[in-house]
């Protein structure tokens, strides 16, 4: 066994993800290994199939759908509580400018797409000699690094005082290759990120693409020159944060999709084939070589032309309209708005905004279930950040990034406004609870709201 040895589970997603990969990128990833998708002739025709592909089109739903959704996580900005010494991150996560937005918006369309998700909080490697004060001036940070599903090849757990704890992760890292001789190349490899706990002590080292060594297994430390007691890799599911990788939402959809381009191109091919009129030539009585010779220029489609016959007919033969390709094509069609992918046949101008809250329920419900294992695993890593910079517990503590889950826009009526102010009249909201309410678009009093905070807040009002 080596470092590039795939986990049991990866061996048996990674197909999957694979497809739903080219379903969201849409047509030029499905054709680009047309077999993968549209099987090919027996006998083999590499022509005939050329074109079969060629004709054929794929409706990109499932890209679409996934725009979507995100578009319904990000149509507000995620809400955040991060102190001073960590702001930066905000802006600049990984150290290459992205922004811990942007970065949870590739993590989503990963979670949807694979199901799964990964961020790493990392740590450059510090002299044990160097003080916190001293690494501050140098302007050493911790990075918040993205990986997709595919990146983590490999992973083990063990049970370590009643719970399951991530003790072994393998994170694929494509580089640019430090042996290339020409500058303009673009080759990279692979190198491989070994995530170790080992007696409880945090540990990293890196391999190479040939699976040999390439640093000594070291030690990343927090401020004051502490090990972590964990592995602080994040592991981000559809379903919830656990090791078991779950099913990507974007799955069913995907597989719709596929099959419906398959049905397409029979569809596109049969249509090709049959849709010409084609002509058929009763020639009665006329013996075929006196035909040949009184039509020398053979049978010519057209007002002006003309053919010598002794008798029989001539009629042009098409096929009808409808068939069972179509019905098929059209059947997957509706399966696929009803499983979310509503941008094929959306509802005319009838259709409420009610209406549309209603059917997009269940997908609501799956994106809300994402969203907040995102927002915890997001907070997580940012705690752990909190750590590596010298942060007192209580502050760490404290942290927190949350993505919107408010996906549609709510509106108080106006029976509803006049009871939001009647309630804030009688004493039982605050000020801040009414606007709160306005903002969300709904009467509601957060569980973590005690009683007494409303009634502080209240009394100090004033009228």
């Amino acid at each position: 066994m080596s470092v590039k040895t795939l986990h049991p589970d990866y061996q048996i997603y990674s197909p999957k993800w694979r497809l739903v990969r080219d379903a969201v990128e849409g047509e030029s990833a499905i054709k680009r290994v047309p077999e993968r998708y549209l099987p090919e002739f027996v006998p083999k025709d590499p022509e005939r199939y050329k074109r079969y592909v060629e004709r054929a089109y794929f409706l990109g739903v499932t890209g679409r759908t996934r725009a979507a959704m995100s578009g319904m996580v990000f149509r507000k900005d995620p809400s955040y509580e991060i102190p001073e010494q960590l702001e930066e991150l905000v802006f600049n996560a990984d150290g290459a400018g992205t922004s811990i937005e942007h970065i949870a918006k590739e993590a989503l369309g990963g979670v949807l797409d694979t199901g799964r998700h990964c961020f790493l909080l990392d740590y450059p490697t510090i002299d044990d000699s160097i003080d916190y004060e001293t690494e501050q001036n140098i302007g050493a940070r911790p990075l918040l690094l993205s990986y997709q599903a595919e990146s983590l090849i490999n992973w083990k757990y063990e049970k370590i005082n009643g719970r399951r704890v991530l003790t072994l992760a393998v994170l694929v890292e494509l580089v640019q290759d430090e042996n290339k001789t020409n500058e303009f190349d673009h080759d990279v490899v692979k190198n491989y990120r070994v995530l170790r706990l080992r007696d409880g002590v945090y540990t990293q080292q890196m391999y190479d693409d040939g699976g040999q060594a390439k640093s000594e297994e070291f030690i990343p430390r927090v401020a004051g020159g502490m090990p972590l007691d964990h592995i602080p890799l994040y592991i981000v599911g559809a379903e919830n944060n656990l090791p078991d990788i779950d099913d990507a939402p974007l799955y069913d959809l995907s597989v719709l999709n596929v099959a419906h381009y398959r049905n397409n191109a029979d569809l596109e091919e049969a249509g090709f084939i049959t849709g010409q009129p084609t002509l058929h030539m009763n020639i009665g009585e006329t013996n075929p070589e006196v035909f040949a010779e009184q039509n020398p220029d053979g049978v010519q489609l057209g007002s002006r032309r003309g053919i010598i016959t002794q008798g029989g007919s001539v009629e042009l033969v098409q096929p009808e309209e409808r068939s069972l390709l179509v019905q098929l094509k059209e059947s997957k069609e509706k399966e696929m708005v009803g499983i979310g992918a509503r941008l094929i046949q959306r509802g005319g101008p009838s259709e409420t905004a009610e209406a549309a809250r209603i059917n997009a329920s269940a997908e609501s419900s799956t994106l809300d279930q994402v969203v907040n294992n995102l927002s915890y695993a997001l907070t997580g890593a940012l705690m752990d950040a909190g750590r590596f910079v010298g942060l007192a517990p209580q502050a760490v503590e404290e942290i927190r990034y949350d993505l919107n889950t408010d996906f549609f826009e709510t509106d108080l009526d106006a029976q509803q406004l006049m009871a939001l102010i009647q309630l804030g009249d009688v004493g039982i909201l605050s000020r801040s609870l009414q606007r709160e309410a306005i903002r969300k678009g709904r009467i509601h009093i957060p569980h973590e709201t005690e009683d007494q905070d409303i009634d502080s807040e209240i009394a100090g009002t004033p009228l």
